[in-house]
């Protein structure tokens, strides 16, 4: 293992001329030697000159030992960054380790000009196109013109503002801003809207001319793309509502420039965000809609780490069977095209062929599409359709569903990352669908009820399930993880690696408990990151790629079968670890989530019993 073999890595991800190195690197910028106090001239392996600001890059192999390992790394390219002839200049910092794409570490820092504090950021924790460098340098250099908070405000406000009056029906609102956040993206919209007059016909609405013209946009832009084997979708049936929209004119141009100024053009340059899903939930939320337990939408935070725990290579195919509003297929999409380093013709590729979803919800299709379309297209495999070819808890595929499997197998997903509906038994049925989508070795990332495997009607789809796959690793999530959704079901996080030899009987599965996430309950703002989240992230991504047992990240490694051949999913060796600290107000709310659950898994049983009994007429 060597140094060398991590600087061609990165030569591979950049480009060989991209970055300037070592001892090509203009001595005016006045790097010094590693050494401490050392007035002798030093080089870091790359350095790039943005313009306004500068990037320098150490990169190790990896290997344990103080001169070689990632934090060696770390220590080396903040020492350039702080020992240098640039002091007013702003340095993005990158400590890269590792031997092969797939296991590198990576780390960004930032140091603004005129200070010597260094900032370890966030995001991103692998390599990134310099375009999205840009942007997260932006964000942390400058701030977020699009910050999360800023979005939340600005969404609230606006679901006001369509509340008025019952100018839009709660249950539209999330698609009527997608339709405007279209328009804006047509340049016929763009250049006529303004200038829409009152109808002189005064049966018609006020905006009603303005209000073709976002149909037709719409039209134009969605159309463009659809896949044979989805069902079809009118897209201008489907945004028909917005004909109705009863908006005062002149208001109504002006919430639409509203949403230019403050949320579309900003969305443009900001580090990418799943604007609708988003909205989605506001609008329905705050009208107390969000009571569909089929619709468990994943926080943005999770839907990355899931994504990051599926390790995309640049020519994995990703599938999500049960996509709602788009957000992992977005995730994934911008994680590819940063590996497509700017090739034209692969970023179509991957448009074209590497993105495959399935929803089966007409609203949240319509704002998948519109999200893909958003954030860069990618919507040729999108499909309006029910993704689940094996029913019943069995591998079994219909006949009738054989077609829409081969579709599928044809474009031979390798990577599946999916949040599937809770209710009854969708998340096992969810499970051995994906694994026969994918390609051998192909990984499935999904997040579900913990007991999943557990519950003794699901053992022997448990045992065919890791008949074909391999469990990798579970990752128990916080109990308030949807909080926000007044969900109060216990999930985990799940990796499979589907195999022709299944789970062997004494491998061994790494377990962790992340029941704190940095995420703390905030009164009036749901659950916030209180800046922890990007360093627990981090360590938890390490550990499961590596298999480790590691305390600070509350993870252990045990095997699945026991001494007498029966399966104990949730670990022969049980957490080691002491409970999680949590805050009085996160323990009621958990506690709270976890009775609600109870009570109404209770209920469904009652009403179940109670019919199957034939007697009806109980309100539970």
């Amino acid at each position: 293992m060597a140094e060398s073999t991590t600087e061609n890595l990165f030569r591979e991800f950049y480009g060989a001329s991209t970055f300037v190195e070592k001892r090509d690197i203009p001595k005016k910028f006045g790097f010094r030697s590693k050494r401490a106090d050392s007035e002798v001239d030093g080089y870091p392996d790359f350095f790039k000159d943005m313009g306004e600001w500068l990037i320098v890059v150490e990169a190790k192999s990896g290997v344990p030992g103080l001169k070689s390992d990632h934090a060696a790394a770390e220590a080396d390219v903040r020492g350039y960054m702080t020992n240098n002839a640039v002091p007013h200049s702003d340095i993005i910092g990158i400590a890269v380790s590792g031997q092969t794409q797939g296991s590198l570490r990576v780390t960004h820092f930032l140091r603004k000009g005129d200070s010597e504090e260094i900032e370890e950021l966030d995001e991103p924790r692998s390599l990134v196109s310099l375009t999205t460098l840009t942007k997260h340098y932006e964000a942390a250099a400058h701030g977020d013109p699009f910050s999360d908070a800023q979005l939340r405000r600005f969404l609230v406000r606006l679901n006001e503002r369509f509340h008025k009056d019952s100018r839009v029906r709660d249950t539209e609102r999330s698609l009527f801003f997608s339709a405007l956040m279209i328009a804006l993206d047509d340049a016929q919209f763009r250049a006529v809207y303004k200038s829409q007059v009152i109808p002189e016909d005064t049966r018609l609405v006020e905006a009603r001319y303005l209000n073709d013209q976002i149909v037709e946009a719409v039209k134009r832009q969605l159309d463009k793309r659809a896949n044979s084997e989805s069902k079809l979708i009118d897209w201008r049936d489907r945004f028909a509502f917005v004909k109705t929209v009863d908006i005062p004119l002149d208001e109504y141009k002006q919430i639409i420039d509203d949403i230019d100024q403050r949320v579309h053009q900003p969305s443009k340059s900001a580090v990418k965000r799943d604007i609708l899903g988003r909205a989605y939930k506001i609008f329905l939320s705050r009208a107390g809609k969000m009571d569909n337990k089929n619709i468990i939408l994943t926080p943005d935070h999770i839907k990355t780490f899931m994504v990051n725990l599926a390790r995309l290579e640049r020519d994995d195919v990703v599938l999500d069977t049960c996509m709602g509003s788009g957000g992992f297929l977005m995730d994934a999409m911008e994680q590819l095209v940063d590996k497509a380093h700017g090739d034209e013709q692969r970023i179509e590729h991957i448009h074209e062929n590497q993105l495959i979803g399935f929803e089966l919800d007409a609203i949240l299709f319509a704002l998948a599409c519109s999200n893909m379309f958003l954030h860069g297209d990618g919507r040729s495999n999108l499909l309006y359709r029910d993704s689940l070819v094996t029913h019943g808890k069995s591998f079994a595929v219909a006949k009738s569903d054989e077609k829409l499997r081969d579709y599928v197998k044809s474009l031979r997903p390798t990577k599946c990352v999916i949040n599937p509906p809770y209710e009854n038994d969708s998340p096992i049925n969810f499970t051995m669908s994906a694994i026969e989508y994918l390609e051998e070795g192909g990984r499935l990332i999904i997040i579900m009820p913990n007991n999943t495997l557990t519950k003794t009607s699901n053992q022997k789809a448990a045992l065919a399930i890791l008949g074909r796959a391999r469990l990798d690793f579970v990752i128990d999530m916080p109990q308030q993880l949807f909080f926000e959704q007044k969900r109060g079901v216990k999930t985990s996080v799940f990796g499979f690696t589907k195999t022709a030899n299944g789970h062997e009987r004494d491998a061994l599965v790494t377990f962790m408990d992340m029941e704190d996430d940095g995420h703390e309950v905030q009164v009036a703002h749901g659950r916030r990151d209180t800046g922890r989240w990007g360093a627990i992230a981090a360590r938890a991504l390490s550990v499961i790629r590596d298999g480790l047992e590691d305390a600070e990240a509350r993870s252990w490694r045990s095997p699945i079968f026991a001494d007498d051949g029966g399966l104990v999913a949730r670990g022969v060796k049980r957490n080691p670890w002491p409970p999680a600290e949590s805050h009085d107000l996160d323990a009621a709310i958990s506690n709270w989530q976890e009775a609600r659950a109870e009570r109404e898994a209770a209920q469904e049983r009652l009403m179940q019993i109670l019919s199957e009994a034939g007697i009806g007429g109980f309100d539970a």
